[in-house]
């Protein structure tokens, strides 16, 4: 997560675009008005994954057409775009690798979401602390449960493993 963080403020910086990230060592705060690179929060993640749809999946009930997964993928990682994209043309949402996003983890924050006016709280940026950052979308190893586009799940961020990997967002 750490690395992710540094690679969107170099980036950002390469476009000549202000960082959304301030970094002091373990400490990261985002700029959210910044118009540089940037990881998902994890309700964007789910708007992203979702695309307007009620799949299952990000982009379809049939988990083949739309992920690599425990039955698919031979056991390994596989190149963007080769499965249907989701409604907003985004691809892997669902399997392949999962995604980490700036939210720390809390297991009961959609239980405790502010709430405005009877609906939940829109674009809320998860707790400001915890141990783990959330990863989303399920990877090549996971079974159909674990990919579903509303499966969560977290790990440190200072882990470094080969089945989580980063989709950036960059403002308008």
């Amino acid at each position: 997560w750490f690395d992710c963080v540094e690679f969107c403020n170099k980036l950002s910086e390469l476009e000549n675009k202000e960082s959304a990230y301030t970094i002091n060592g373990e400490n990261v705060t985002c700029n959210w008005t910044a118009k540089g690179y940037r990881l998902l929060t994890e309700a964007e993640w789910g708007y992203c994954a979702r695309s307007g749809e009620s799949y299952l999946y990000a982009g379809s009930d049939n988990l083949d057409e739309v992920a690599w997964y425990k039955e698919n993928s031979g056991g390994n990682t596989h190149p963007v775009g080769q499965k249907k994209p989701n409604a907003f043309g985004l691809y892997d949402m669902s399997g392949n690798v999962w995604e980490w996003c700036w939210d720390w983890h809390d297991s009961e924050v959609y239980q405790s979401r502010p709430v405005t006016g009877g609906k939940p709280t829109s674009d809320p940026r998860g707790p400001t602390s915890s141990s783990y950052r959330i990863i989303r979308g399920g990877y090549w190893k996971n079974d159909p449960h674990h990919v579903r586009a509303s499966n969560r799940n977290a790990d440190s961020p200072s882990s470094r493993r080969t089945y989580i990997g980063f989709r950036l967002v960059l403002p308008l």
